[in-house]
C-alpha cells in the first residue's frame, strides 16, 4: 500500500483508451484466475461474510484467531449485550487503526524497497517518499524488468483514484466506515512481521461477488502499510506489494531526483474535473459511485469508485482499425473488458478497466447507455 505503489496503474487519472488496446491482445485467452487449486499457498479462503466469521489467512501462525467486525447472532439477552459490547470495542479499534494509516500516508517520509507480485511476475521497487510544502513527493524506480522511473507530485486529493493502494487506504479512511461497510466486512486477521517490523493485519471482505477484497498490514509503530494483497472472490491473492527493506529516516531532497534517462513525471496537484458525461451507466455494484468525468476526443472517460475498488470506463467513437476488436483480458488484480455498441447508426467501442472481477466488468459494460 502506501505508495509502495508505484505501479503504472491503468486505471490512473489521465491513462488513455490505447493503454487498454494494448493489454488486450495478448492476454485474451487468460483463465488461470477462474481456477483456484485448493492446495495453493497463493490462495486464501474469504467467502461471502456472516457473522461469525473465522477463516484462515496466510498470517504469522503465532497470530490470534480472526474477528469478524460484524453483528453476531445472539442466543440470549446477556450474551448479546456482550457481544453488542465487543463489536463496539473491536470497531472502535479498527476506526483507530484506519486513522492512524491516514495519518501515516499523509505525513510519513521513507524510503525503501518494495516487492510486487502480479500474474506470476516478482518485480523489485526503490520508493522514496517525502513531504515539501505540504505536498507528497515519491519517486519509484523498478529495478528489475523493463528500466522505469516514476516521480509523482501531489496525492491529488479525494480525486486521485488511481487504485494504487495508498490512495485505497487514504479513501477508505476519508469515506468513513458507515459508508464503506455496506460493501465490506472488516476483520481483524491478527499479526504478522514484515521488514523486520510488527504488524497488525486488517481484511476488507467483500460482502457481494462484485468486487475483490483487500488484505493490509499496517506498522504497530506508525501505521503505515507494509504490505497488501488483493483478492479474488474464488479467494486467490491476485496482487501482493511488500516492503522487504524501510528507512523512516527524513528523506533528503537529492533522493528525489531521478536517477534515469527513464523518468516520467505526474503532477497529481489540480483539482477535480466536473465535467459531465453523456452517457449513463444503468447498473452498478451497490457503493459504486461515479469520481471523475474527463471527456475525450472521440468520447468520455469516467471513473468509479466504492471507497476501496476502482474502475474506469472508456466510451469512445469506434474507428475502422478497431471495428472487430472485442474480447477481454486479465493480468494480475487488473480486468480490461472491450465490447461494442451502436447509438443511432454509429458504432462506439465501451471499455471497462479496473481491479474488479470480469463478471462485474461485463455486467458493467452491457448496461451503459446514451443520456435521454
Amino acid at each position: 500500500m502506501v505508495n509502495i505503489v508505484m505501479r503504472e496503474s491503468l486505471i490512473r487519472i489521465g491513462c488513455t483508451l490505447f493503454l487498454a488496446f494494448s493489454l488486450l491482445p495478448p492476454l485474451l485467452l487468460a483463465q488461470e484466475l477462474d481456477d483456484t487449486d485448493a492446495n495453493d499457498s497463493t490462495t486464501v479462503k474469504l467467502e461471502r461474510p456472516s457473522a461469525p466469521v473465522v477463516s484462515p489467512l496466510p498470517v504469522d501462525a503465532n497470530a490470534p484467531s480472526a474477528i469478524a467486525v460484524d453483528a453476531p447472532t445472539a442466543t440470549s439477552n446477556s450474551q448479546a449485550s456482550s457481544d453488542l459490547t465487543n463489536i463496539r470495542v473491536l470497531n472502535n479499534e479498527v476506526e483507530q487503526w484506519l486513522g492512524k494509516l491516514a495519518q501515516a500516508v499523509n505525513e510519513l517520509e521513507y524510503s525503501g524497497l518494495v516487492t510486487f507480485e502480479h500474474a506470476g511476475l516478482l518485480e523489485t521497487l526503490q520508493v522514496v517518499r517525502a513531504v515539501r510544502g505540504g505536498e507528497q513527493v515519491e519517486r519509484v524506480r523498478y529495478l528489475s524488468g523493463a528500466p522505469r522511473e516514476l516521480i509523482s507530485y501531489g496525492s491529488g486529493g479525494h480525486c486521485a483514484y488511481d487504485a494504487s493502494p495508498s490512495i485505497r487506504a487514504t479513501l477508505l479512511n476519508a469515506a468513513g466506515q458507515q459508508q464503506v461497510q455496506r460493501a465490506y466486512q472488516f476483520i481483524l486477521r491478527g499479526k504478522e512481521r514484515i521488514a523486520d517490523r510488527e504488524s497488525v493485519v486488517i481484511e476488507a471482505r467483500p460482502r457481494d461477488r462484485y468486487r475483490l477484497g483487500l488484505v493490509v498490514s499496517l506498522d504497530r509503530e506508525t501505521g503505515l502499510p507494509l504490505k497488501s494483497m488483493l483478492v479474488s472472490t474464488q479467494g486467490r491473492v491476485l496482487e501482493r506489494y511488500q516492503f522487504v527493506q524501510l528507512d523512516l529516516s527524513p528523506v533528503k531532497d537529492s533522493a528525489l531526483q531521478a536517477v534515469s534517462s527513464h523518468a516520467r513525471r505526474i503532477d497529481n496537484r489540480n483539482g477535480c474535473d466536473t465535467s459531465q458525461s453523456r452517457w449513463q451507466v444503468r447498473w452498478l455494484p451497490e457503493g459504486f459511485r461515479v469520481v471523475f468525468v474527463k471527456p475525450l476526443p472521440d468520447g468520455d472517460m469516467m471513473v468509479f469508485s466504492d471507497g476501496l475498488g476502482v474502475f474506469t470506463v472508456f466510451v469512445q467513437r469506434l474507428g475502422p482499425e478497431l471495428e472487430d476488436f472485442k474480447g477481454r483480458a486479465i493480468r494480475g488484480a487488473t480486468v480490461a473488458y472491450m465490447d461494442r455498441m451502436e447509438v443511432k447508426g454509429v458504432p462506439y467501442t465501451v471499455t471497462v478497466v479496473g481491479e474488479i472481477p470480469d463478471a462485474t466488468a461485463r455486467r458493467v459494460a452491457s448496461s451503459i447507455v446514451e443520456k435521454g
